[in-house]
């Protein structure tokens, strides 16, 4: 079994210690924080920039000041266990400590950072053959839902709805339009130009969203609040994250059966040899 780096708190191994102020912490009780999850292959910490700015955003959404946290340092701990883990993950976490009273902040709030190495598992299928996707209703609308921030009840709710046999599932939200994936984006190529839903619907803003919107040309994507009829009108639809790139998906199901069926097509492998080598991960 390949070994991994230590974990790093506060630029240090955690001890046993530290559950005192985790177990009292308000990340724990309430979900105060922010996560990013890094790709890491051959040694670097793929589009480390958007995630770092992932961070920052999400932390300005929960209302905290930027300089709550030391960038630079969280920065260098990054690049020094991606050196480490040469290929892999790492999770990294903004907690936010004890203070406060009930719900009630305190005035000045005590933050902890935490990276987590961990290997990744590669679904060589999901990139050669594309994905079958669930349809459901997302289960609920967590507070600021564009950011990457602790509480994950929705994704949690969904995953319990989404059949074991299905690597993913499609949502909709309470007005019936699309917004997102479980853990990705979702992006459908029709009449001449891509589309993914827009921040409104309650999407998240994932960091490989934010790379294909940079890399596509503003005629080339649209940000859309659209429907089930109009997904299905697609020629090609994918899903992505930061971490596994790129998902074809070849057909949407429910209970009652298929709604949609696409191809891998040309549009979509054109972007996955765009992004795919740079993430260390295969092309159709």
């Amino acid at each position: 079994m390949t070994s991994l780096p230590p974990m790093l708190l506060n630029g240090r191994n955690p001890a046993a210690s530290d559950l005192d102020w985790l177990l009292a912490s308000r990340a724990l009780a309430f979900g105060e924080g922010v996560f990013t999850s890094i790709r890491i292959t051959a040694g670097q910490a793929v589009f480390l920039e958007d995630h770092l700015l992932r961070l920052q955003s999400g932390l300005a959404a929960l209302l905290y000041p930027s300089e709550a946290v030391d960038w630079l340092l969280l920065e260098k701990e990054i690049k020094t266990l991606s050196h480490q883990l040469q290929e892999g993950m790492l999770k990294v976490m903004l907690l936010a400590g004890p203070g406060g009273v009930g719900y009630r902040r305190a005035k000045k709030q005590v933050w902890y950072r935490f990276i987590r190495p961990r290997l990744l598992s590669i679904n060589n299928q999901a990139y050669q053959a594309g994905i079958a996707c669930w349809w459901q209703a997302c289960p609920g609308s967590n507070p600021e839902s564009s950011s990457k921030h602790l509480n994950r009840l929705s994704q949690t709710l969904a995953s319990e709805g989404c059949p074991n046999h299905f690597a993913e599932a499609l949502q909709y939200n309470a007005d019936g339009k699309v917004s997102e994936a479980i853990a990705r984006n979702v992006f459908w190529f029709a009449n001449g130009c891509w589309h993914t839903p827009s921040l409104q619907t309650g999407a998240l803003a994932g960091v490989m969203r934010r790379q294909l919107l940079s890399h596509l040309t503003t005629n080339q994507v649209l940000q859309v609040k659209s429907d089930l009829e109009t997904l299905k009108q697609a020629e090609e639809v994918f899903v992505c994250n930061s971490l596994q790139g790129i998902w074809p998906v070849t057909s949407l199901q429910d209970a009652n059966g298929c709604l949609a069926n696409w191809p891998i097509g040309p549009q979509t492998q054109q972007l996955m040899a765009v992004f795919h080598p740079q993430l260390g991960l295969p092309l159709n």
